[in-house]
């Protein structure tokens, strides 16, 4: 399989499991088969870090589809309460946000490692110490979103929190094929062990191990690459709107309208 065909199927993935969690809730297949889409996505961002020949365009694509989703998650705020408060939903920060970041930990971690090829030990030192800060700082927010949730009401999360960081930079980490699957693999395990007790249907993440061991290595057509970006910002809004408008649907015939 190439890599569109596996991002295919992770949208399709994430779909399912947007799906059941906006329109059919109580159906618990649908969020099994959307535990795919996680590994799968952070697998090919780590890829298009290492292999990229724009990283500034790269992330620039990601962080302006991140910033419509999260604006759009504003305006719906506002639209529904009014206002803003620490409890508001828009906090969450999506996963595009995440990902946005990660490409800075991956970056980082490449140009040390490309340094070090290059005999360049004080500069691979230098992107080493700035990676662990780079780290230490993302924990540290993640630390206090966490604190925050529990302790204050406050609704402020990143989407995955530092493993949504962590899996991709595993995936850039090598180009062998074996090393780099190896080093996914135990991160995809860190992440099913650190999300276990609030999703405990995570580990059917390791599904798409075997996936990624099929993976051919080969990019197959260009047409639909921005496609896949757009893909994240229109299928949720279209699912909401289906679920507005069953809700709408839901109280009129409930009442009579």
């Amino acid at each position: 399989m190439n890599r569109n065909h596996l991002k295919i199927i992770a949208c399709v993935s994430m779909l399912c499991d947007h799906m059941g969690y906006l329109l059919f809730p109580g159906v618990m297949t649908l969020r099994w088969i959307g535990r795919l889409a996680m590994p799968l996505f952070a697998f090919f961002i780590g890829e298009g870090c290492r292999y990229t020949h724009d990283r500034k365009r790269y992330v620039l694509r990601l962080s302006v589809l991140a910033g419509v989703c999260q604006a759009a998650y504003f305006a719906e705020e506002l639209i529904a309460g009014g206002r803003l408060t620490v409890s508001s939903g828009c906090w969450y920060f999506n996963i595009l946000c995440t990902f946005a970041l990660a490409c800075g930990a991956c970056f980082l971690c490449l140009d040390a490692d490309r340094a070090r090829a290059e005999g360049q030990a004080k500069k691979a030192a230098g992107r080493l110490s700035l990676l662990a800060a780079y780290l230490a700082a993302l924990a540290a927010f993640t630390w206090f979103a966490w604190r925050q949730r529990n302790t204050a009401g406050w609704s402020l999360y990143l989407d995955y929190g530092l493993c949504g960081v962590l899996l991709p930079l595993s995936a850039a980490l090598f180009a062998d094929k074996k090393r780099k699957l190896a080093a996914f693999s135990c991160a995809v395990i860190v992440y099913c062990l650190v999300f276990m007790r609030e999703m405990p249907y995570v580990w059917f993440s390791l599904l798409a191990l075997p996936l990624l061991l099929a993976y051919n290595g080969q990019g197959g057509s260009k047409k639909p690459r921005y496609l896949f970006y757009v893909f994240y910002p229109a299928h949720l809004a279209i699912l909401y709107l289906i679920a507005q408008l069953s809700i709408l649907w839901f109280i009129t015939d409930y009442c009579g309208i």
